[in-house]
Order: structure tokens, then sequence, then C-alpha cells
């Protein structure tokens, strides 16, 4: 085959069609150009492809055909220079993609895209009105729109006092007023229609107010000397009654209008609800009950909102004015202007009133409820903006329509708060109303009458009415409106958004979208609505996917588009149930498309996995197969085949194509469900594993047996494969098949000289333990009666026979027959019979010391078939003496263990090489564990002793704790025995006391006397002598004594330094230090290698770091004389190391030797005098012949660290200083500071502490406050004469309190208790009351700069208060009691 044709194969299996239906194609009937030469396969491959621009395949992931504009459906393509420029972009980002971008996996089930833009408002400018207002000066001189009141009619009031009526159509009905009325009574200011529409009540600027008929233009009532003259009419509303209106004017006062009949003529009167002098009204809202239901109760109230500058009212007029719900503002709100609106909320089965109440950015919900007898009112919620409100109205039960102060209109859902949509009102100037005005008074409670700041009031400017809010401009009228659902959908289709229109359909089916207008209430009516309107926009979308798909032949791009469109639409169809559709004219517009139609049978593969599409046209299902078979998806049909309806399946096309590729589940379900055959699986599946080569296990085998072994099991038991349920009158019938089936002799299409029951044996041979366990499972499930029990014996022989008298079974496949065997046996009680004589020749099979082979396979079996209860078949010492010559040391524990004979396992454990390292875990088990009598535990006892050394090898440290702590009365004789080994007894006795172990057992070393402590010291120090330090530290059992002469004589010389640290000879562990540092740099005197000095100097290093921290460590316990004698032996020797060491340094040791000495001189400069060490160096004969230049740095060290210590220690004072300083003055402060009484009046007596008339002219002034007189406080608190003279004070003596008591006779003798007269009192009060605050540092600062004892009153200014001043008299005294000292 040419590679031309290669490539025309290629693209014919692509299309759907075969080599020889691509030849016979003809040209002129599918339009096919001709061409003067055929190209060939590398003209192909180099050409330069450019894409149709109305087609362009690199869409975004998230594709909706939103991307394709309206203007390119409408043109068809794009100007020649722009397409140019498109084909370049897309040819440049196809090769980029082709080169480096892998082949990204396709979503076949995409969620649906989250509805980013969804439009709920229509705004429409009511062009008729607002061409009338624009005229109305120049026609008819109406001025402009102050007003405006809408009631199917409406009306508009002008600046001119003239009132404008429309019909719903925008015509021009009536012109009611004329301009000498408004220059008589100003412009109008409010306007309402009562709920008929026949008459509107008109307000103006100066208080007047006027009821007009509105189909007649008579003027009917004129209302005046009701509001105030200046004053305007803010608001003016019909209430639910006919008869009766409100109104409020701008001084915040509310008047309530009744319009009454007599003797012919209309008349009115008048009440004030509300007077402007108690409170202003800002805001007034009667609540108008619409036409359904009738008979609510609220109809008998007429309830009535207000909002005042401090609370909101809701009022019930009816039978008797009185306020049924008051709750405060927000102060920070309290500038904003406020707006109430009443509406119906439906609760249950009855609607009752809610009330919304606007200020700043908050909107509150409350809704009245009626109960039996009584009212309540309870608040809903309470949203929080981001910004203020200047006007609200309900558009819909759940959805409210706001206005902020920058005039944009928002759209917020009631329960959830969230802003719908945010419309901009272009060109629309609201008209607003007079602003409040401001006062200056401000009256106490509710009666306050605060500066408001002026701010438009749109109250006449926004009006509601049947779901259209409309807004009056300054040069028009708009009408806002909620879009209907279909409406909503229809904007997001005609701007090609169909994946959000798509999903915000879901949301009106699933009831979960906001704003909705125009669905019905029943759920299936909706839900039949909305998925009519979503398999219109499915339609749509196809088409217009179709229409924009890339040029033909290029198949990648083809399905590339595809996998990014087809998808949605599957997805929704399935969705909104709409399978006819699907499966419909989607199908049909895609028949032409082979590549979107093998992306559609793909898109379909998640639906049919999670059942949600089970039922799929026969022509659409067999299509679908074939694409699989096509594309070599088949084993996809094996898992989605089981998951349809039968009936809708090609039961030849599907059994041919299952026999082919060996799809297992849907050969089992087109069988069970369509032919109800539940044997020719078993014979067609086990059949084609009996054919295969004995012992060899193909992947696709291994699929099979699985599979198989799982069918027979539900068969057997009552269950469907791969889900569901038999159906019961089938059970029995589908059991007895599948029996009969599975122990058939011979098979057709097997060879009959094989052996016998080829089903059993292949299933045996596949897997024995699961196929028998299908067994057991089976036949719990049988009835206990005779033919049962003749089945179930005629299997056990079956199996029998298959299995022994094979050569092809391995041992564990025969172990776990007989573990089945001995199973069965149990349960049956006796109803089945095996030859006992099989378990015996079971046992020599599997114990045959013959055969090595296969060892833990064999003992597992056996081990087995014991715990099934095969004991019962064996002789149980020969099954012992069988195991242990083949050393099946398992099944020996089992043995064992069934005759408690617990010290024979430790055998079995130390013998096994798998389990070795587990016999100390045995032993702890057993030990803690098993309820061992005397006898059995001085059998274990003596096992573990005697195995002591393998234990030993094994863990020293878990065998040694074993041993102490469960045997430790045994422990002196296991030390004598293992005298006699000392490697033994080190083993031991370092599990106990290793050093190095984390945490240390010291529980386990203190069961230990100090002879085992000294001895395992004296074996550490010949086996490991650097750990003989760590013992020591550790343990506290040895004897110093002994322990210093054994490190003494090991020489292990940091452990004896230790010792004798310990028992005080600072000096004998210092020499040893001294000996050890000697003996280490002598190794290396005279001089050798470089190597080993380095090494020699980094072990001298560690030595001497040991030897300074020593000596600081016990410097701090002696005198100045004995810490010389510590450090300078030490500086000597390393000042001057050739007196001491025997031989020449090298250059390389007299340079280690200056590093030691400055860290010599570091570590004890803190505890000798820095002049001690600088003689000592002066001194020094090695310096005293010109060598000064070596020790210079040390003495600039010394220097130094001087000056450092000088510099701390005095920032250190400084700051010590500064704290006590800081301290004394704040107890200065707090000692010295003045009182004042937080009361008038004494505490005992309750009489002004001025007047002293009777009770003496000192007074007492405790830190807490409270005065009293002395006179009083002496009574009170020392009623006795022999009770101590203390004072304290009378209110706050507790015993949770420490106050702290003066005597009077401290008092009188200290110079800092100062007394008052009356005079000085008289002057203090006086002074109190100009000042109007008790300021007692004010007073006391007067007092401090005045002479405290030479104060000539006749010298002092004019007394300001008309009387003897406190600063004037010179007998001025304070008796002041110091403040509490607490602990």
């Amino acid at each position: 085959m040419s590679e031309n044709e290669e490539e025309v194969h290629s693209s014919g299996l692509f299309l759907g069609i075969t080599l020889p239906e691509a030849e016979e194609l003809d040209d002129q009937e599918f339009d096919i150009p001709q061409v003067d030469t055929a190209p060939t396969l590398e003209s192909i491959l180099n050409e330069d492809s450019l894409l149709d621009v109305e087609s362009s395949s690199f869409l975004p992931d998230d594709f909706t055909l939103s991307t394709l504009e309206v203007e390119e459906l409408e043109e068809g393509s794009l100007q020649p220079q722009e397409e140019l420029e498109v084909e370049a972009e897309v040819e440049e980002v196809e090769e980029e993609t082709a080169t480096t971008t892998p082949a990204v996996q396709w979503i076949k089930d995409p969620p649906l895209p989250a509805v980013e833009q969804d439009e709920v408002l229509s705004c429409v400018t009511q062009k008729g009105i607002s061409a009338q207002i624009l005229s109305a000066v120049g026609r008819v001189e109406g001025g402009g729109p102050t007003a405006m009141a809408v009631r199917g009619i409406i009306a508009v009031g002008t600046s001119t006092g003239q009132l404008l009526i429309f019909d719903s159509s925008q015509v021009l009905k009536l012109c009611l007023g004329s301009q000498a009325l408004g220059a008589q009574h100003g412009p109008i200011s409010a306007l309402d229609f009562n709920s008929d529409g026949t008459r509107i009540l008109c307000g103006f600027a100066r208080g007047q107010i006027l009821q007009w008929d509105v189909e007649s233009g008579k003027q009917l009532r004129t209302i005046s000397n009701v509001v105030p003259v200046g004053n305007a009419v803010v608001i003016l509303k019909f209430t639910d009654d006919p008869t009766v209106a409100v109104c409020n004017d701008s001084s915040g006062s509310v008047y309530e209008l009744h319009f009454k009949r007599s003797l012919g003529g209309k008349t009115w009167d008048s009440h004030c609800l509300f007077n402007s002098e108690k409170g202003r009204v800002r805001c007034v809202e009667p609540l108008r009950l619409p036409d359904e239901p009738p008979g609510h109760p609220a109809a008998q109230l007429l309830l009535l909102a207000m909002v005042s500058l401090r609370k909101l009212l809701i009022v019930c007029q009816r039978p008797e004015p009185r306020v049924i719900h008051a709750s405060p503002l927000v102060k920070a709100n309290g500038d904003c202007v406020p707006s109430l609106c009443w509406h119906f909320l439906r609760s249950g089965s009855q609607a009752d009133p809610a009330l919304a109440f606007c200020q700043g950015p908050s909107v509150s919900l409350y809704q009245v409820k009626f109960a039996s007898e009584s009212i309540l009112v309870v608040k809903l919620r309470e949203l929080n903006l981001q910004y203020e409100i200047m006007n609200f109205k309900w558009i819909r039960p759940s959805t409210l329509m706001l206005v902020d102060t920058s005039e944009r209109v928002h759209v917020v859902d009631r329960d959830s708060g969230e802003d719908l949509q945010e419309l901009e009102l272009e060109s629309l100037v609201l008209v607003s109303t007079s602003t409040l005005p401001t006062s200056s008074q401000a009256p106490e409670g509710d009666n306050v009458t605060e500066p408001v700041e002026c701010k438009k009031i749109t109250y006449q400017s926004v009006c509601a009415h049947g779901g259209a809010i409309s807004l009056l401009g300054t040069r028009s009228v708009r009408m806002v409106t909620l879009k209907t659902w279909e409406e909503r959908l229809d904007s997001l289709v005609k701007e090609q958004q169909y994946g959000q229109a798509l999903a915000l359909a879901w949301k009106f089916f699933e009831r979960t979208a906001k704003a909705v207008v125009g669905l019905p209430a029943d759920k299936q009516m909706r839900r039949d609505m909305v998925a009519n309107k979503v398999a219109e926009m499915l339609l749509a979308y196809v088409e217009l996917s179709v229409r924009r798909c890339p040029e033909q032949g290029k198949l990648q791009v083809m399905e590339d588009y595809f996998q990014k469109t087809i998808p949605l639409c599957v997805t929704c169809c399935i969705k909104f149930n709409k399978m006819e559709v699907l499966f419909g004219e989607v199908y049909e517009k895609l028949t032409h498309h082979a590549v979107a139609l093998g992306v559609l049978f793909e898109c379909l593969q998640p639906h049919i996995s999670a059942g949600r599409l089970t039922s799929i046209p026969p022509l659409v299902m067999k299509d679908m197969v074939g694409h699989y078979e096509d594309q070599g998806m088949t084993q996809l049909l094996d898992d989605l085949i089981p998951h349809l309806d039968v009936m809708t399946l090609d039961l030849h096309q599907v059994v041919s194509l299952s026999r082919q590729h060996k799809l297992c589940d849907a050969l089992i379900f087109v069988f069970n469900k369509g032919m109800n055959d539940y044997i020719t699986p078993i014979e067609e599946l086990v059949g084609g594993m009996a054919r295969a080569s004995p012992g060899v296990k193909p992947d696709d085998h291994v699929k099979v047996g699985n599979k198989i072994l799982v069918y027979i099991s539900c068969c057997l038991t009552g269950q469907a494969y791969p889900f569901g349920v038999i159906p019961d009158d089938m059970v029995q019938a589908v059991k007895s098949q599948v029996f009969t089936c599975l122990t058939s002799v011979q098979v057709k299409g097997i060879d009959s000289t094989k052996e016998p029951y080829p089903f059993i044996r292949t299933l045996l041979q596949y897997n024995t333990r699961e196929f028998l366990n299908v067994l057991a499972l089976a036949f719990e499930d049988l009835e206990q009666d005779q033919q049962a029990i003749e089945f179930h014996q005629r299997m056990i022989d079956i199996l029998l026979q298959v299995m022994l008298e094979s050569t092809d079974f391995s041992p564990s496949q025969i172990g776990s027959l007989f573990t089945f065997l001995a199973r069965q046996l149990a349960k049956a009680e006796d109803h089945l019979f095996v030859n006992r004589q099989l378990f015996h020749q079971a046992l020599d099979f599997l114990c045959n010391p013959e055969d090595t082979s296969q060892h833990a396979e064999r003992q597992q079996a056996l081990l087995e078939l014991l715990h099934a209860g095969g004991t019962a078949y064996f002789e149980e010492n020969k099954l012992l003496s069988m195991a242990e010559t083949v050393q099946f040391f398992q099944v020996c524990e089992f043995i064992y263990e069934q005759k408690r004979l617990y010290h024979r396992i430790v055998a079995c454990y130390l013998k096994d090489p798998s389990r070795k390292d587990q016999a100390l875990q045995y032993l702890h088990e057993v030990i803690t564990s098993a309820d061992l009598s005397e006898e059995e535990r001085v059998l274990f006892q003596n096992e573990v002793f005697c195995n002591l050394q393998e234990l030993l090898v094994l863990g020293a440290r878990e065998t040694a704790s074993l041993v102490l702590r469960h045997f430790q009365d045994s422990v002196p004789l296991i030390m004598e025995t293992l005298q006699q080994d000392a490697k033994l007894l080190f083993e031991f006795l370092h599990g106990v006391f290793n050093p190095r172990v984390e945490p240390w057992p010291f529980k386990d070393a203190s069961l230990l006397g100090h002879d085992f402590h000294e001895n395992y010291l004296e074996l550490l120090c010949q086996n490991h002598p650097s750990w003989a330090l760590d013992f020591l530290k550790l343990s506290d059992m040895y004897r110093p004594e002994e322990a210093v002469e054994i490190t003494r004589r090991h020489q292990v010389h940091d452990a004896l330094a230790y010792l004798l640290e310990s028992q005080g000879n600072i000096q004998g562990a210092f020499d040893v230090l001294m000996e050890k540092l000697k003996a280490t740099l002598q190794t290396v005197v005279p001089p050798t290698s470089t190597e080993e000095t380095g090494d020699a100097l980094q072990a001298a290093h560690t030595l001497l770091r040991d030897l300074i921290a020593f000596c600081q460590r016990t410097s701090s316990t002696l005198d100045s004389k004995q810490r010389e004698e510590l450090w300078f032996p030490l500086l000597d020797f390393l000042m001057s190391p050739s007196e001491k060491l025997e031989g020449l340094l090298s250059d390389e040791m007299e340079r280690g030797m200056k590093e030691l000495t400055k860290e010599v001189l570091d570590g004890m400069t803190t505890y000798i005098p820095l002049m001690e060490i600088l003689q000592r160096l002066m001194q020094d004969p090695v310096y005293s012949v010109g060598k000064y230049g070596e020790i210079k740095t040390l003495i600039f060290g010394i220097v130094d660290a001087y000056i450092y210590e000088k510099t701390l220690l005095e920032a250190t004072s400084n700051l010590l200083s500064q704290d006590l300083h800081w301290s004394l003055c704040s107890l200065r402060a707090a000692v010295t500071r003045g009182l004042a009484p937080v009361h008038k009046r004494c505490g005992i007596c309750s009489q002004q502490y001025t007047r002293t008339a009777g009770l003496g002219s000192r007074v007492v002034l405790f830190s807490c406050g409270h005065i009293y007189h002395q006179a009083c406080l002496q009574g009170s608190l020392h009623q006795g004469e022999g009770q101590p003279e203390d004072w304290a004070c009378f209110k706050c003596q507790a015993p949770n309190k420490k106050w702290t008591p003066i005597t009077h006779k401290q008092a009188a003798r200290d110079s800092q208790c100062l007394e008052l007269d009356a005079s000085q009192i008289a002057a203090s009060d006086c002074l109190r009351r100009v000042f109007k605050n008790p300021s007692r540092i004010s007073i006391l600062m007067d007092l401090s700069r005045q002479p405290s004892t030479s104060v000539d009153s006749s010298k002092l200014g004019t007394d300001i208060f008309g009387q003897a001043g406190i600063l004037e008299s010179a007998d001025f005294k304070l008796n002041l009691a110091p403040p509490p000292l607490i602990d």
C-alpha cells in the first residue's frame, strides 16, 4: 500500500466510512473541486494551512459560543485585510501548539459555568410622558416636574402648581389646576392616588391640599389650615380606608385627614397625630392592603409606620391609636434620609405585612404577625450594604430595588442580601423635594430636635405599582422592571453566552435563581417550561456550533473544536431530562459530521457510568457501539453496557463484540438480562480458560478468572452481576443451573479424553482458595434439607476426586482443600462424610521429608488446616513428630500452645530462622499475659535460663530487663553462672547498665545491688573505658572508694577525676586531669609527623576544655589562694611546656600551646584578679629576656576584658539607680497625693460635713473618698473602752479589702494630717460650687504656693467669695488619711 493510500484510509476511519466506500464517492454529488495534479504526501505535510475566519478552532478552555461576534453572524466573513491577519495569527498559534503543547485530556462531563453577567433589570424611558414634560412649559406653561404618583395611570405635578394626568398609554388626558393656583399655593410637593385610582390628593409647598376626581377632572375638596402656614406638605398618603389619609409636613408633624359627606356636600376633618413640638417625624408610610386575600386582620387596624429622629414606630390607629412597636435608630445614620415601604410576605398559609426600613447603608426588615388576640412585630433580618440608600421600593416579595445617593439602582435579594445588579441611570437627575429644616433646640427624650444635614428627599420621585418602579427625572420618566426569566435567557443567548445561559436555566430549573419573574409556582410546570426553553437554546447552540465548525479534512482541529462544544450540550440534555432532543434533533444535526458524532458518543460515557443515562435508542446505541469498536475503546463498552437497558442493545452485535474482545461484563449482562441465560457465560468464559495451555495465566485470563469467580459467587447467593438482584422467582433455578453446570463431567467444546469436571478443575487451578471461598459462601445459604446435603456431599466428593487424583496442584492448594473440608465438616454436624484416610494422606503429602521445595507454602497450608479443625483427624504425637522432622516450627507452636507447653515454644522461635528475632517479644507476651501455673512458670523460667546466651545475642537489653523484672529472685544464680564467662556476663550487665541508651533504665538498675554495679564498672573499664564516666554519672548504687580503686587500676582518668571531685578531693582530681594532659602532649615530643602532632593537639584541646570547665566549676567553692593554686599551675605548664615535657617542641607544637594558653587566660579572668594574672605573666622567666611581644595579645585581651567588665558594672549601676529613683518617686507621689471626698455628706450621720454644730469641727477623709465626722466615726468604730483606737473607713472595712486604719492620736501629732475649721470648709464648698468640680489638684497647687505657717490674712487679695476663704485662713489644715498600702 502506498503512502497516499494509507493517508486516505486513515481519514476514512475517522469519517466513519471504509476505503471501498470512499472510492465510490461522487465528486460532483459532494461538490468536491477538481485538481489538475494529485497532491503528494510531502506537499500535504508541508502545506501552509489557513483556517476559515468563521471557524477559529483555537478557542479558550471555557468555550461558549459567546466568543463568536454578532457581526460575524450577520456579515458571514471579515474584510480581506482582517482575514489575512487573523489567519496568520491562527497559523502561528497552531504551529506552536503542535510543537510545544502536549495533548490535554478533554472533559466529557463539564460542569456548568458560573453565571457572571445576568442582567435582571429592564429600564425603559416613558417617551410619551418625557416628551410632554419637556414641552409642558411651552404648550401649557406647566413648569418643571416636582412630584409623581402611579396607579395604572400616571400623575405628574409641576412647579407651577399644575397637575398632568396620563393614561397607561402615556397620553395626556387631563391638565388640572392653573398658574394662578400655583402662584397662590406654590409648587406641587406631594401626590397620591386612592386604591382604585379615581381620586388623587395633591399637596402644595405652602401647605394647601386639594382632592381631584381623576375621571372628570373636578376639584372635590380644598383642605386648608391643616398644615401651618409656611410648612410644605412632604408626604401625603391615602390609607387602606379611602376616607382616611395621612399627611406629613416639613416641620415633622403628622396629621390624619377624614373625608366625609354632609348634607350632599363633600367635607373633611383633621386632627394631629404627632406634633413636631414633641418630636419630629421624618417619614410616614401607611399600610395599604392588596385586593387578595380579602378579610385580612390588618384591615381593621389601619397600621401606620413612622420614623422620628430617634425611633422607628409602628402605630395602630383603630380602634384607638396605640404604638405596637418601637425600636431605636442607629446614631451613626442619624443624618441620612429614612425610607419606609410595606409589602406582604407569605408565611405558611397566611400572608402578613412586612415593613422595610432603610436609613444610610442599612436595611431592616420587620414582619407584623397576627395571633388570636395579639399583634407581634418580629425583626426578620438586617442588611448592611456598601452604599448609602436614598430611596427604595419592594419590587417583589423577595426582591428590593434601592436607589443610592449617586442615583444608581440596585436590585437586592431579601434573604441573602446579594446585590443582583447595579444599573447606572445615565442623564437622569431625580427630582428632589424640600430638605428637612434644622433646629438648635434639643428637648429631652425622644423629643430631641437635632440639626439634620440637608440631603435630597425623593419620596415623590420614586413610585412602585404592579411590579414596576417609575423614576421621575427633571427631563424624563423611566420605568424599571424585572426581566422575565425568558428575557434574561434571551439576552445571554443574544450575546452568544450559551454556557452562562444554560447555567442560569439550571438555576431556574432547580429554583435557586434570584428575582425570577414569569415562572409558575408548581414545580413540575416550572421544570417543563424551563426544559422546553433549554431545548430551543440547545438546538440553536448545536446549529451554530456545526455552522462554525472548522474546515473539513483537518480532523484533529475538528475534534478539538467539538470536544469543547458538544459536552456542554450533552450534559444539559441529561440534566434537563431532554433525551428526546439529544437523540432526536441534536443527533440528526450531527449525523453528517462523523467527528462530532464520535465526540457525542464519548461524552455519554460518564453519564452512563453514573447511572444518569440508562436508555438510548437502539439505532443510536448500535452506532455508538460501532464507534467505540472502531476507536479501540472496547474496554469502556465492558463498563457501560451493564448500566444500559438491555432492550436498547443489538444483542448480536454486543455478543459478537464481547466474544471477540473478551468483554466479560457485557457478555454476562446480555445473556442474563436479555436471554435469562446464566449458564452460557460460564461455559464460554471458563471453557476458554480450560482450553488454554495448562499452567499459563495470561493477563486476560487473570481478568476473566477474577470476574467469573465473582459472577459465580453472585449467582449462588442470589445477586445479579455486576449489580442488582436476581428476581425472587428465579433464584433457586439459577443456583441449580450454576451448580449443575459446574459439576458437569464433560463439556461441549472441550476434549472428552481429558480429565473429568473441566470447569471445577479449571477454577481450582486458577485460584483454589477463592473458588473454595465461593463454594463455602454458597453452602451457607443452602437449606439444610436432604437434597441440599446430597448436593453438598457430591461437591465435596468431586473436589477430592479432582485434586487428589491429579498432580497439577501444589501443596498450598491441597492444604486449602483440606482446610475447606475441615470447616465444612465442622458445620455439617455429621451430615457429611469424608474418609479420614484422606486427611492422613494429605498430612503425609505436606510433611514429606524428601520434598524440600515450597517449605513455607506447605507449612502454611498445614497450619490453616489445623486452625480449621484438622487436629480432630490426626494423632497428636504423630503430627508433632512429623512437624519436627520437617521443621514446621509454627505447627509445633500451635500444638504446644494447645497443650500449654509454653516452654517448648521458646525453642520453636529460636530454631526458626524466619521468626528468631520475634523470640523476645513472645517471651514478654507469655510472661505478661498468659495465666501460667506455678509449674508452667518454673518450666518457662528454666527454658529461658538454658537459652540465655542466645537470647543475649538477640537483644541484651531486652533479655536483661526481662530477667530483672520477672525472675528477680534468680538473678544471683544467673550471675554466679555467668561468672565463668566474662563476655557473657558483660553482655548481661551491659543490657541493664548501658549508659548510651536513652532513656537510661533507672528502674531496672535499681533492682541490682552495688556489687553488680561495681562489677559492671570493672568490665566497662576493660572493654569500653570511654563509657565509664557516662555510667558513673547515671548510676548511684556503687561505692565511691571501690569505684576510685577500679578506675585508678585501669587508668580511666576522666572517670577517676569525676569520682575524686564528687568526694571533694579537688586537688586530686586536678592532678589526675593534669597528668592525662601531660601524657597526651608527651606523645608528640620529640617531634613526630605533622598529622600525629595535629591529632595530639586536638586531643589536648579537648582535655584542656574539660580542665577549664573543672576549674570553673570548683572555683566558686574555693577561696582566692586555693583558686590561684588551681589555675596558676595550669597556666605555668602551658606557658613553659618545655620544662614539663621531655624533649624539644616543634614550631607547630609551640603555636598550638599559645592558643591553649589564650583559652586558659579567658577562662580564669572571671575567678582570678586581672592584676594577679598580669603580674604572673611579667614574672615569668620566659618573657624576661626580650620576648614581651609574644604575650602582647594576651595582655591586650586582659585589658579588653577589664574594660568590658568595668563598662558593664557602670551600666548596671546606673540602671539600678534609675529604677530605685523611679520607685521612690512613685512611692512619694502615691503617699503625698491629695484626696477629695466623693460625697457631700458624712457616711454615718448623712449630714453635710460642713454643718458641724454639735458634732465638732474635725472631719476624717479616707483614700477611698468617703468622708466622716470624727465624732461619728469614733462612736461607730470604738464602742468599747478596751478596743484599740484604730480608724478605718466605716463603709469599706471588709475581709477582702486591705484598708489601713489610722488612729486619731497619730492624726493629732502628725504634721501631715491637716484639719478643716468651719470657715475653711465653707470656703471649700464655695470654691467647689463656683468651678462645679471638686478639683483637689488646683487646691493643693494653691496651697503649695503659700507659706505654711506665716500666712497673714490681712495681706491676701480681695475675697472673691464674700467671706473668709480656705486660702485666707492661717490655721488651715486638712485631716487626710494616707493611701492604702497594698501588699
